[in-house]
């Protein structure tokens, strides 16, 4: 059992890690990259947050299909190890199973993340003392993380429905919404089950993320012609 759970939590850090890497880091790629020209800042941080979420899907979708199937009791005879996948995702299609639904959840929540993070900071009181930036950061992140998790999570319900499947290969997104309302009566009232210890968790992990991204980002703060720092 405590080994199974290790290797579930070392796939399930490098998944979170990684998306959270890419996130931040391909935002602010993008949205240096994208030529300036009449594009009103909204319109730039939306193409940066969705090209960001695009690439955040490419890479880190295997991560989350080995991370459901390790966590999913159905498979817990038959797939030994992280390695072990290998054996029973045999074609990138199967790799890719949820593709659909995490490109709708990534984009949707990262134009909403980037788009209302600075008014949100804006809107809370001024401070000048580290912690009290901190405290801010971490309130921003926290909203914003409890917010986004709450309306995508019947996505999120969906994505894991498909990803925990190998016998039946993989199936379109409107297929997999389908069964997943079949199975919950068509009440959206069951497609919440569990939002809130979703809510609970992403308010915690998006503050503690998004102020400890702002703390490591200060330093290059005061070397702006070499950080490419967003301001």
């Amino acid at each position: 059992w405590y080994q199974r759970r290790v290797r579930e939590a070392v796939v399930s850090t490098q998944s979170t890690g990684l998306q959270v890497g890419l996130m931040y880091g391909f935002f602010e790629t993008y949205y240096k990259l994208l030529p300036d020209n009449g594009m009103s800042d909204a319109q730039r941080t939306i193409y940066a947050a969705t090209l960001t979420g695009i690439s955040e899907a490419i890479i880190a979708t295997p991560f989350e299909r080995g991370q459901s199937l390790l966590q999913t009791p159905a498979f817990h005879g038959k797939i030994k190890n992280t390695l072990d996948l290998r054996h029973h995702l045999k074609s990138m299609r199967q790799w890719y199973c949820g593709l659909s639904a995490i490109l709708i959840r990534n984009c949707s929540t990262n134009c909403l993340f980037f788009l209302l993070r600075n008014p949100l900071r804006e809107a809370l009181p001024s401070v000048d003392t580290k912690r009290g930036k901190f405290a801010v950061d971490f309130v921003c992140g926290a909203c914003l993380g409890g917010v986004n998790s709450t309306l995508i999570y019947p996505v999120n319900v969906v994505k894991s429905y498909q990803q925990k499947q190998i016998a039946l290969g993989p199936e379109s997104f409107a297929t997999s919404c389908k069964k997943v309302l079949i199975e919950r009566d068509y009440k959206l009232r069951k497609l919440y089950y569990g939002v809130q210890l979703n809510f609970t968790r992403a308010l915690l992990s998006w503050g503690i993320i998004n102020a400890t991204y702002e703390l490591c980002m200060y330093p290059f703060q005061r070397i702006q012609p070499y950080s490419g720092r967003i301001t």
